[in-house]
Order: structure tokens, then C-alpha cells, then sequence
């Protein structure tokens, strides 16, 4: 049975050996180090958290682990972000799909003017336009 006393006591050789590894100047090496602490901690009736804080705090890691959970944090939020932005980008289409099957035709641009600076109740479309629509809609025969 583990005593309060006793955790006490492991948290504190755990950080001893922490603060050891962090004098550590290869860096796999502390890595690999770090790794056989945390397995031991585990062992000793550590829960991962606090493990982790006590490696951290003491400089186990080095700046290398810092800079690679930094980036990992970094690239699980922009993937979320992009998630979300897709899925809003989704939900727009959609919505814009069902304005336009309910009414035909899209709602006209609202504004008090045109790229031509003319009124838009105003504005006529090219004659030729008119013409070319109106051969499309011609059935071929």
C-alpha cells in the first residue's frame, strides 16, 4: 500500500533524477532517459500528469520537447480550425442552394448602384446578350 508519506517521497526521487537528466548535453540522450523515468514514475504510482509536470518543471524534456508539443499544439488547432471553416463553407453552399430552389432565382443583389454607376432597376442587359440567350433556348431541331 502506497502511504502519503511514501508518494511524497517518490515524487521527490523522480524529480531528483529529472533535474539529473536535465544536465544531460546529448539530446537523444535525454530523451531516452526522460522516457525510462516516466516508465519508472509509472511503476512508482505516479499518474502521467503529474510525471509530465515534474519532467517539464525540472527541464527534463530540453527545449526540443517544448518546441515539438508547441508545434503539435499548433497543428491540432489549425486542424481544427479547418474543420470547422469547412464545415461552415458547407453549410453555406447549402444554404444558398436551398434559397435558390425555393424561389428559382437567387435574390438580386442588393446596393445603390453597379460597376456602370447606374441604378440597378436601371440597368438593361446587352441587346446581343439577349439574342445569344435567346438561340440557347431554342430547341435544336
Amino acid at each position: 500500500m502506497i502511504t502519503e508519506a511514501s508518494s511524497k517521497a517518490n515524487k521527490l526521487h523522480v524529480m531528483h533524477a529529472a533535474k539529473q537528466i536535465s544536465k544531460e548535453k546529448d539530446n537523444d540522450e535525454r530523451e531516452r532517459q526522460a522516457k525510462d523515468l516516466e516508465k519508472k514514475a509509472k511503476k512508482m504510482g505516479l499518474n502521467r500528469r503529474d510525471i509530465e509536470q515534474i519532467l517539464d518543471d525540472q527541464g527534463a524534456y530540453g527545449e526540443e520537447y517544448a518546441m515539438k508539443k508547441t508545434v503539435a499544439e499548433a497543428q491540432k488547432m489549425n486542424l481544427y480550425v479547418n474543420t470547422l471553416s469547412i464545415e461552415r463553407s458547407v453549410n453555406l453552399w447549402t444554404e444558398a442552394l436551398k434559397d435558390t430552389t425555393e424561389s428559382g432565382d437567387p435574390e438580386p443583389v442588393k446596393g445603390s448602384k453597379t460597376l456602370t454607376k447606374k441604378q440597378q432597376e436601371k440597368v438593361v442587359i446587352n441587346p446581343q446578350e439577349k439574342q445569344y440567350n435567346a438561340r440557347q433556348k431554342m430547341p435544336m431541331g
